[in-house]
């Protein structure tokens, strides 16, 4: 399992970017109502492939926000 850093999400089209610790930008698609993701907290995930490019899969919250993690967009 990878670890990374929530960039973005968009709860109305359920999709959202994240950037892994080795700096890669992985999209991902949440089909889980109940689970909101925001800005900042640290997830982690498997690397599914999807349309043949990466997605992250089975994206699990590890901790919310972590404001003080430095986030380079």
């Amino acid at each position: 399992m990878r670890k990374g850093i929530v960039l973005s999400y968009n709860k109305d089209v359920k999709y959202g970017f994240i950037k892994d610790l080795n700096g890669q930008r992985i999209r991902f698609y949440n089909e889980n109502e109940s689970i909101l993701f925001k800005p900042g907290d640290l997830v982690q995930f498997a690397i599914g492939i999807i349309k043949k490019r990466p997605f992250a899969v089975n994206v699990i919250v590890v901790c919310r926000n972590q404001s003080e993690v430095k986030r380079d967009n």
